[in-house]
């Protein structure tokens, strides 16, 4: 293939990543920061609505898009055409398979343990989900903005400047797993800070569930680029956060809504 050929199939994948992107995660992300902005839905915490709040929407989404169009320098797989029904599937198969498996086995852990309660006393709140409708757009959203945050922006430009500039892409393993290993640290660190002196051993279970987590999105990036861990968070979110909730009783922690 003649340079010519090679710039224009990269400039091919790369427009296809941030069309799919702008299309795709940011619209849905706009649209639910437009809604609850004009009329606002009761949130557990407070920085959950500070989030969609327009500028850290705005700021966030083009951190992400930056991420996904460096991708394909970073050396990471692009998403598949729109013709590619097996590449897609296999994608859906792992990512939301993965992650809705992961939301059962969370409930599974949550019944066996109490990590639910733990953690919502450090917290401070006496409920922790989003009610429907409102939950499908919330956490849609909220599954894209932090995926930018914990994933594609940091993982992505910094394993292309590490990795493929600084580099030359001699060490291009050992880049992207201290970056994953690093970044899967970014959600359970900030959930520390949220916990309240005392917080007892489901607190901290909680912090290393949400570490491994992180860690199998980030390894899902790796294997089919940016789609990937967005598509398993919002699995997971649909379980966890969604619908799973309502198997409970209404008194539950777990049950959706203000009580």
């Amino acid at each position: 293939m003649d340079q010519p050929t090679q710039i224009a199939s990269s400039d091919n994948v790369t427009s296809r990543n941030g069309l799919y992107f702008v299309l795709g995660p940011c619209l849905v992300t706009i649209a639910t920061a437009i809604a609850f902005h004009a009329a606002p839905w009761a949130v557990p915490i407070p920085s959950q609505g500070q989030l969609l709040q327009p500028v850290p929407v705005c700021v966030t989404l083009l951190l992400g898009l930056a991420g996904v169009l460096l991708s394909k320098a970073a050396g990471l797989p692009a998403a598949p055409r729109v013709n590619e029904a097996s590449k897609w599937l296999q994608l859906l198969r792992s990512s939301i398979g993965f992650g809705l498996a992961f939301g059962v086995a969370l409930f599974g852990l949550d019944f066996a343990t109490g990590l639910t309660q733990g953690a919502a006393r450090a917290f401070g709140v006496s409920w922790i989900n989003v009610a429907l409708p409102e939950s499908l757009a919330h956490y849609a959203a909220a599954a894209v903005l932090l995926e930018c945050v914990y994933r594609i922006f940091p993982i992505t430009p910094f394993g292309w400047l590490i990795g493929k500039v600084l580099l030359r892409g001699k060490r291009d393993g050992l880049v992207f797993w201290s970056l994953a290993l690093l970044t899967s640290l970014i959600e359970p660190a900030s959930q520390l800070g949220l916990g309240k002196p005392g917080a007892d051993a489901g607190f901290l279970m909680l912090l290393a569930v949400t570490f491994a987590a992180n860690l199998f999105e980030a390894i899902e990036l790796r294997r089919f680029g940016w789609p990937a861990p967005i598509l398993f968070r919002l699995a997971f979110y649909a379980v966890w956060h969604c619908f799973g909730p309502y198997l409970f009783p209404v008194h539950s922690i777990l049950y959706p809504g203000p009580h």
